[in-house]
């Protein structure tokens, strides 16, 4: 201890003395393991803090990333073909629009509801594709069942 330490304790008595002397003691048994381990923890605190906040950040950056990129697909495939222009598709049948009303016909032959049922089929119907023409077998199979043709 410093002499401005020891000054300081003589003049707080003897009982602090004797405290004092049981934590040096204690102190000097394992001066370097002690030290070690406090050093250890504290970097490894820090150390681990950083880690810690460092990949916390990454996957962050990587959810949003794969977020932004699903919805950059799915908006591409709804602007292209998406439920606001499956009713636009009987107005141009071009090969793309063929291709994907046949896609999007539903097993009985029908597609969302009877009006779109009847655009598409009336589309397919000019059609000379071979899958045009089972597609639109289909639909007015469906609308005869059901009465609406």
């Amino acid at each position: 201890m410093t002499k401005d330490l020891e000054d300081t304790l003589i003049g707080m008595g003897p009982a602090y003395r004797a405290v004092v002397d049981r934590l040096v003691a204690g102190a000097e048994a394992e001066p370097r393991c002690g030290r070690r381990t406090l050093t250890f923890q504290t970097r490894s605190r820090v150390f681990g803090r950083q880690t810690l906040l460092a990949a916390a950040s990454l996957l962050i950056l990587l959810g949003l990333g794969v977020v932004f990129l699903w919805q950059g697909e799915q908006t591409e495939a709804t602007r292209t073909y998406g439920a606001a222009h499956e009713y636009c598709l009987a107005e141009t049948p071009d090969g793309d629009a063929i291709a994907e009303m046949i896609r999007t016909q539903n097993a009985d032959g029908s597609w969302r509801n009877d009006f779109l049922t009847r655009r598409n089929a009336a589309a397919l119907s000019h059609s000379s594709l071979a899958e045009a023409r089972v597609a639109y077998k289909k639909a007015i199979r469906n609308l005869r069942v059901r009465g609406l043709l």
